[in-house]
């Protein structure tokens, strides 16, 4: 589906974006290939994945900028569609971000335009890919269409509920190089290999990345579909903590070998262990230095 044509300059082929587990039936697909908003998302994913940038912590750090250039039938048909558009695609990218524990060097921009140069067939496009500071404005040019998301620079600082923010942000998880927040930490929340400080009294929403999430919502690395936005709360006070199923329909939950109703808040006594949705995520929440939990849920 991609194809690198540069140092910063992609060449995609729509035709080969896999719409179904049916492989043969996805390769002698008949018809006009179809350019939509989740064709375009897959191959910004895609170029993402491939960006070599470090960032001095050893973090992925991806382009932010990427121009799509399409033929003019292709760009009209998007443009008519452009706040589904956005919808689609940022959720895409804010989670595959988060996923990737990347960071940016500034706010992530995607624009379609137009190719003049006629180099471009209907099903295809041109993509290019861009470092750009939020320093550096960026013109919208008559007729295009722009999408900007907010940044994910540097690590996730959790902030306390007073501090208002009017922009989401992408979090990330704090690398183990970055210890000095952790030693100062009243606990931590320790997932998949990556180690978050807790402040004591601060309520926090965890679960699946999304566009608009509050400050203190933690976004889980790695997380499915099975993970809800927003599962589970924890709240530190002392050397325990409130963990809570979120109320409605969130899925399953379990603190300590023991399962959580919706809207139900268990008081456990830290280091606690944690599993979402039966087994799909484990947790742990612990004061730093101390031992595992002892009593581990069935999964």
């Amino acid at each position: 589906m991609l194809k690198p044509d540069g140092a910063d300059r992609f060449r995609v082929d729509f035709s080969q974006v896999q719409r179904g587990k049916n492989f043969l039936r996805n390769l002698f697909a008949r018809g006009p290939v179809v350019v939509d908003a989740w064709a375009i998302g897959q191959a910004i994913i895609a170029a993402l994945r491939r960006c070599p940038f470090r960032s001095p912590n050893g973090l992925p750090q991806v382009w932010n900028e990427y121009r799509i250039f399409l033929c003019r039938e292709d760009h009209d048909r998007l443009r008519a569609l452009e706040r589904a558009f956005q919808q689609e695609v940022t959720p895409m990218l804010y989670e595959e971000l988060v996923r990737t524990n990347a960071v940016t060097v500034g706010a992530l921009c995607v624009r379609l335009l137009v190719d003049d140069n006629d180099e471009v067939r209907p099903g295809a496009a041109i993509l290019h890919v861009k470092h750009t500071p939020d320093s550096e404005t960026i013109n919208p040019v008559a007729g295009e269409v722009t999408m900007r998301l907010d940044r994910s620079v540097g690590n996730l600082s959790p902030v306390p509920p007073q501090v208002e923010s009017s922009a989401p942000r992408i979090p990330t998880i704090i690398p183990p190089e970055d210890t000095e927040r952790l030693e100062t930490a009243e606990a931590i929340l320790q997932t998949g290999g990556a180690t978050l400080p807790l402040l004591s009294g601060t309520r926090y929403v965890v679960g699946r990345a999304h566009p608009g999430a509050p400050p203190t919502h933690i976004a889980l690395p790695n997380a499915t579909p099975k993970i809800n936005r927003c599962q589970i709360s924890l709240l530190v006070e002392g050397d325990a903590v409130n963990v809570g199923r979120e109320p409605g329909n969130s899925n399953p939950v379990w603190v300590a070998g023991q399962p959580l109703a919706p809207g139900d808040i268990l008081r456990a006594k830290m280091p606690v262990d944690i599993v979402l949705s039966g087994g799909e995520l484990r947790m742990t929440v612990k004061v730093p230095g101390s031992a595992d939990p002892m009593t581990i849920s069935p999964f």
